[in-house]
């Protein structure tokens, strides 16, 4: 099958993700969008009646990206919750590296950028990191007695997603993929061990095997 031809609206946002992601939105102009994805001020404004409605969508896109790429192919590698959580942070990564070092980074820094003057792409921007933090916090609970009792899996799901999200703009800050590796390796590592201790204490709960007959193991013909 051929591929599916993209739309004008569609030309629109991605011209207008890709330089928001470069340069940020206050530095971004209408033209300069309008030109990047080869439309007309017409088809510009027929679709989007202000630049805030460009944002909006940009949002939306970004988060439909990440969850076409990102959580969905997680969900496919494993059943298992736990390892679900680092398939999600091996597959940022390598969007990082596909995208050259600035995927997802429009969520944090728009958020930075927007959020004093543009209430409703501030509310629009926290709707989806409460998503992703509830798709984090549903697998933890999946995890369920893996995991230490009494453990706060929204807390939890809060400090991987904001954790991503700060290892993103270092990344970009450094121009390296460096910083988040490293956060992922900790966050995984920490999980780990949450699922380890729990392990743990379950094998130290259990009881002791009975003790064998002492004049048996005495005896060399038992051995």
């Amino acid at each position: 099958m051929a591929p599916r031809k993209t739309t004008t609206r569609e030309r629109l946002i991605s011209a207008a993700a890709e330089l928001f992601r470069r340069q940020g939105y206050a530095q971004t102009g209408v033209n300069q969008i309008i030109q990047g994805a080869n439309a007309t001020s017409g088809s510009f404004y027929h679709f989007f009646p202000a630049k805030e409605d460009l944002l909006l969508a940009v949002v939306d896109h970004v988060a439909e990206v990440f969850e076409t790429e990102v959580f969905a192919p997680a969900s496919e590698r494993t059943d298992d919750p736990i390892e679900e959580i680092s398939a999600i942070l091996d597959l940022y990564r390598l969007n990082l590296d596909h995208r050259g070092l600035t995927f997802g980074s429009p969520m944090a820094s728009l958020s930075a950028e927007v959020s004093e003057n543009h209430p409703q792409v501030r509310a629009r921007l926290a709707q989806v990191f409460a998503a992703w933090s509830g798709r984090i916090e549903e697998l933890l609970r999946r995890a369920g007695p893996r995991l230490p009792p009494h453990i706060d899996y929204t807390a939890l799901a809060q400090l991987i997603v904001c954790a991503m999200e700060g290892a993103v703009l270092c990344t970009r800050l450094n121009h390296s993929l460096a910083p988040f590796e490293a956060t992922a390796s900790q966050l995984t590592s920490y999980l780990d061990l949450l699922d380890n201790r729990t392990e743990l204490q379950l094998a130290i709960s259990r009881p002791a095997p009975e003790a064998q007959d002492s004049s048996q193991s005495a005896d060399w013909r038992s051995w």
